[in-house]
């Protein structure tokens, strides 16, 4: 959502009438987030103060959805890094997040971790515990600019233990897919409207998703002229798309 529907606490252009037409067109829609340090509700209160009105039953994010897939691997004990709603998703689940003997590590952002905790995390995943990742984007957008996300965490437990995360959010599959079984609807019969070509796109293409970029976030016309990774759309902010897909030309 964030470069998409937000930046900060701004609104992007044209975000909260898109939300509108798409309420009042009756189109299935989830807004599926990487970001795993705030729960459905926290979203969707903080999109109502600028206007945007996303029920948290639209909301998926990555905690979410790593929670399911952690609990469809029968995962009971893991060594998590990562704010309150995440520990919270995990704890829903059945799922111990703090075990002194964990089958996996997994890692989300978390704005508050301290060295000691790293390090722990670290020497698990050299014993032998699977390398999680809640998702893998570098940074994400904020009023102030760039601001570290979970791969910037990931980078560097990768880097000390020779372990690559098996990642859950975009551009994985799992969200995608964790997303299309929320709303009933096979991925072909989807679009996905985003930012990142690395992550939106590319994730939604592999899967046989719509793609439509928008360039209200981290994408720039420069970089997409320079990608590899081609949307079948491309528009300045969501305020200029029709609110059923079938529409998008």
């Amino acid at each position: 959502m964030d470069g998409v529907l937000y930046h900060g606490r701004r609104a992007v252009p044209g975000a909260a009438d898109f939300i509108r037409r798409v309420n009042a067109a009756g189109t299935p829609y989830l807004c599926i987030t990487n970001h795993a340090c705030y729960s459905p509700r926290a979203l969707a209160g903080r999109l109502a103060t600028m206007g945007v009105a996303v029920p948290a039953s639209r909301i998926l994010t990555s905690g979410l959805a790593t929670a399911a897939w952690l609990r469809g691997q029968g995962a009971k004990r893991v060594f998590a890094i990562g704010e309150p709603p995440f520990r919270a998703a995990l704890a829903a689940t059945g799922i111990e997040g703090d075990s002194a003997r964990p089958t996996h590590v997994v890692v989300a952002l978390d704005r508050r971790v301290t060295y000691e905790r790293l390090a722990v995390a670290a020497r698990h995943i050299v014993r032998g515990a699977v390398f999680v990742g809640t998702n893998p984007d570098p940074s994400y957008p904020t009023e102030a600019g760039p601001a570290p996300e979970c791969g910037f965490y990931l980078a560097a437990l990768e880097r000390m233990t020779g372990q690559a995360p098996l990642i859950i959010g975009k551009p994985s599959p799992h969200l995608f897919q964790i997303g299309a079984a929320t709303l009933g609807l096979l991925p072909a019969r989807l679009t996905m409207v985003g930012d990142r070509l690395d992550t939106d796109i590319l994730g939604a293409g592999r899967l046989g998703l719509r793609t439509v970029l928008v360039l209200s976030g981290s994408t720039t016309r420069s970089a997409l002229r320079g990608s590899a990774i081609r949307p079948n759309r491309v528009v300045d902010h969501v305020g200029l798309l029709p609110a059923r897909p079938g529409d998008i030309a």
